[in-house]
């Protein structure tokens, strides 16, 4: 029993240092290439040093679904290759501890690694999610931090344009400067224009103060009633003027993070599954509302025969199409079912509106034997008719659609919540037994191996991802689709490693081949 608890604690030893390691080591790796794609929103626009640590630690916590896998297969990689390289496992295996045994006190670590990876998906991500999308979206629409050129126009302050000359070395005084005051919807009818000057901000850098010296104020009179008769304006000299000029709009603003709470990507199962059922119930009421509409107005008895007259043959295809759709969605929608407090939207009522107005007109079926005189403009309001009705069901079809690719979006990160766990298990026992096999420790082939299984299972995903999206495949199958396709390597190494097996031994296809070759003979 002592044996087995030492072995046990070197186990966890040999597993947790590189674990932690690559840990951290991925996550700043990752973090790295995600903050390039927004330094162009982090730069330049005078942030506080704690805004952008608190964006630093709600992407880093964005980032543990990638890092956290890669690290499992790493580390157990690592651990496993570091016991085999020094004949350790070969020691434990010489005392009778099959590899199944020997892996025992991972299971508790693995698990545990699973737990919080299921904690962190559904928990952590969500509230880190909602907090960097509000904070990107304040520190993205920040305008750049007050800091004028010489030569170039400064336009981020509303209402003003700026231009200096020459600036000096104490970063206060000025000369040649040019300012476009722009208070009214006429464009620039306010220029001041001086040779010197100094530039100071407030303590709280929300107010501008420019003392100007040796200027003239130029400024027309357009507000009065006969400007445009003969164009008054007012001149004016000076020795010295101060402008104060209000920055606060280049301040930082945080936006309530409850805006932004709706997006799939801040929600956890429980929110998911509600808002997933909200979105059948609509698409489902969607569908039934357009047949409750439409479908009293048209003959579901009809046929193609001669019976009837048309004139335009793409009507005629359309028509016959519509009815024949009408009639399956007759036997799913049998019963209509919807609630005010669902649809109550201005297409909703418009839709309504327009049914209204086509129950006003009469159901005509044209026969060869009507009126000669009445055929043109009754063939001509049928096909009025018929427009407007396709025209009801291509916008119902195409606001289902959407309300269908949003449904999608929640199913693939519903799963997504449960795929990162199993994932963690599963590339546990892939790394583990490719350690024991190739007996490499350290950060050669473990890190060449690891990151080429990790490239492969998450090209996986991604691709599983696509196909949800686009309903190739059921968002069940196509979420789950790496961890279907990594599970049988995972069995087949863990057998390999508790076989002693050699995976890459020279023969070894040959010998497979042969077996297979005889065994086919027997049979």
């Amino acid at each position: 029993m002592v044996i087995i608890k030492k072995i046990h604690f070197l186990i966890f030893k040999t597993f947790a240092g590189p674990f932690v390691v690559t840990f951290f080591v991925s996550l700043f790796l990752f973090l790295l290439q995600f903050l390039w794609k927004y330094i162009g929103d982090l730069i330049g626009k005078g942030l506080e040093w704690y805004i952008i640590l608190e964006f630093v630690g709600y992407s880093s916590i964005h980032l543990i679904p990638l890092a956290l896998p890669l690290a499992v297969l790493l580390s157990s990689i690592m651990a496993f290759g570091n016991l085999g390289e020094h004949y350790e496992l070969v020691a434990m295996k010489s005392a009778g501890i099959s590899l199944i045994k020997i892996f025992v006190p991972m299971y508790v670590i693995i698990l545990t690694i699973a737990g919080f990876a299921f904690y962190s998906s559904n928990i952590l991500i969500p509230k880190a999610n909602l907090n960097w999308g509000a904070l990107l979206y304040d520190v993205s629409n920040k305008k750049p931090a007050f800091n004028i050129k010489e030569g170039v126009f400064f336009r981020d302050i509303q209402g003003y344009a700026i231009k200096i000359g020459k600036k000096h070395e104490d970063n206060q005084t000025i000369e040649d400067i040019i300012i476009y005051i722009n208070n009214s919807v006429k464009g620039n009818n306010n220029i001041v224009i001086a040779k010197s000057g100094i530039m100071k901000l407030s303590n709280d850098e929300k107010v501008l103060s420019l003392i100007l010296y040796d200027g003239v104020k130029y400024q027309e009179m357009t507000e009065n009633p006969d400007y445009y008769s003969n164009y008054q304006h007012n001149v004016m000299q000076f020795k010295s003027q101060e402008i104060s000029i209000d920055l606060t709009d280049l301040q930082f603003k945080r936006t309530k993070k409850e805006l932004f709470k709706d997006d799939y990507r801040m929600m956890n199962v429980n929110e998911l599954k509600i808002k997933i059922d909200s979105l059948l119930k609509i698409i489902e009421a969607r569908r039934s509302l357009t047949y409750s509409y439409v479908i009293p107005y048209f003959h579901t008895n009809l046929d193609s025969s001669s019976k009837y007259i048309f004139d335009d043959k793409k009507l005629k295809l359309k028509f016959y199409q519509t009815i024949g759709d009408f009639k399956e969605l007759k036997n799913q929608y049998s019963k209509t079912y919807y609630t005010d407090d669902i649809l109550t939207s201005p297409k909703d009522q418009r839709l309504k509106g327009l049914s209204e107005i086509i129950k006003e007109k009469n159901k005509i079926i044209i026969k060869k034997d009507s009126n000669k005189n009445y055929k043109p403009e009754i063939l001509e309001n049928s096909k009025h008719f018929a427009r407007n009705i396709l025209s009801i069901i291509e916008t119902s079809y195409k606001e289902v659609q959407v309300q269908r690719e949003n449904q999608l979006k929640y199913e693939v990160e519903l799963h997504k919540k449960f795929s990162l766990a199993i994932s963690c298990i599963l590339l546990f026992f892939i790394g583990a037994p490719m350690g024991a096999i190739i007996r490499r420790g350290g950060f050669g082939w473990p890190m060449v191996i690891s990151v080429v299984l990790f490239i492969l299972y998450f090209s996986i995903n991604l691709i599983g991802e696509k196909l949800a999206k686009g309903e190739v495949l059921p968002t069940f199958v196509a979420v789950w689709l790496s961890t279907l396709i990594i599970l049988p390597f995972a069995i087949f190494l863990t057998y390999k490693a508790n076989k002693d097996d050699k995976l890459f031994e020279k023969g070894f296809s040959i010998k497979w081949i042969d077996k297979l070759i005889e065994r086919k003979k027997n049979n």
